[in-house]
């Protein structure tokens, strides 16, 4: 029997061009194999600004080499607990947390400390007294310096009044969250050079649009000589800047704010709100990725990483309004 030899030269060619893509798929597992996991645990997918952090962290994990699982805990405490020991049980590589509410956050810390976990906390941190007493730890806390930007706008209103003004100011804040303590703790030392700049009310906008437009109407409805409103978050101002326009109180009450894409063209607008301080969900992720790289590359981290907000005032704000969420 005659061996066609254009056969058996297409048979070998064809068994090593099997052999060599088993190679690869080898090789392609080892690499699978040997990425590391991220997971990340957010609040929420309704705020613009969770929605921000999530692609950053996304995109910067995966530039970085992680492979990244997120859960969305709908700002339920228990809920974002349980995707936590989710990810003890899939034995991910490293957890980064965005706590909900600080204190319930240090059972989410604990469980990670005792699955040997390397855990990141994200803008909202865990309390520090209930760290201490659980005997909890992070490798490292990355947030907005929240109090700084309180500080920002504070000193901003100041140099719009003047030095010698007289303000009856109102607070659209949101007592339970330590992040908005801090930043109204910034706003009153920012505005603490003129005493005649008086807080009188403080409301709770629950960091929600239409809950702050109803407080803040009836904070200026009570308050008849209020002038200021300082809005401690994003929401908060959008309902404050309906409130005080549905009032017609434009050109008497003048808005200060954390604030978002949406706020920054308000401040361009220049009618009620004045200024404002954004953070930058984004820059804050990626920093975050990058110091979970550094950790692995067996570098030591300051505990704290803290990240100046950006002070936007009419000047800035078609400069930087690219940079809000």
């Amino acid at each position: 029997m005659r061996i066609n030899k254009k056969m058996v030269m297409g048979a070998t060619l064809t068994l090593l061009a099997l052999s060599l893509s088993g190679c690869n798929r080898e090789a392609e597992t080892e690499t699978v194999k040997g990425q590391k996991t991220l997971g990340v645990a957010l609040p929420n997918l309704t705020n613009p600004y969770y929605v921000a952090m999530k692609k950053s962290f996304e995109e910067s994990g995966a530039a970085k080499g992680f492979k990244v699982k997120v859960s969305i805990a709908d700002n339920d405490d228990a809920k974002q607990l349980s995707q936590v020991q989710s990810f003890i049980q899939q034995k991910v590589d490293v957890v980064a947390v965005n706590c909900i509410t600080s204190g319930p956050c240090v059972s989410v810390v604990s469980e990670l400390n005792r699955a040997n976990i390397p855990v990141f906390t994200i803008n909202i941190l865990p309390d520090t007294g209930g760290m201490k007493q659980q005997g909890a730890h992070m490798v490292q806390g990355v947030q907005t310096d929240q109090k700084a930007g309180g500080k920002f706008i504070g000193e901003q209103l100041v140099k719009d009044l003047g030095p010698d003004a007289k303000a009856i100011i109102g607070i659209v804040g949101e007592p339970t969250s330590s992040a908005s303590i801090d930043r109204d703790d910034g706003f009153k030392e920012g505005i603490a050079s003129n005493p005649n700049l008086k807080v009188v009310a403080l409301v709770n906008g629950k960091v929600e649009e239409t809950t702050s437009l109803k407080v803040t109407t009836e904070m200026l409805q009570g308050n008849p000589d209020m002038t200021i409103v300082f809005s401690d978050t994003e929401p908060a101002a959008l309902g404050s800047v309906a409130a005080i326009n549905q009032l017609g109180s434009k050109g008497k009450v003048q808005l200060y704010a954390f604030v978002d894409k949406e706020g920054v063209k308000h401040i361009q607008d220049g009618s009620v709100l004045k200024a404002g301080a954004i953070q930058e969900p984004v820059k804050l992720a990626s920093l975050l990725v990058d110091s979970v790289s550094k950790h692995f590359a067996g570098e030591t981290l300051p505990e704290i990483l803290n990240s100046p907000p950006l002070l936007v005032n009419k000047d800035n704000a078609a400069d930087v309004i690219d940079q809000a969420y």
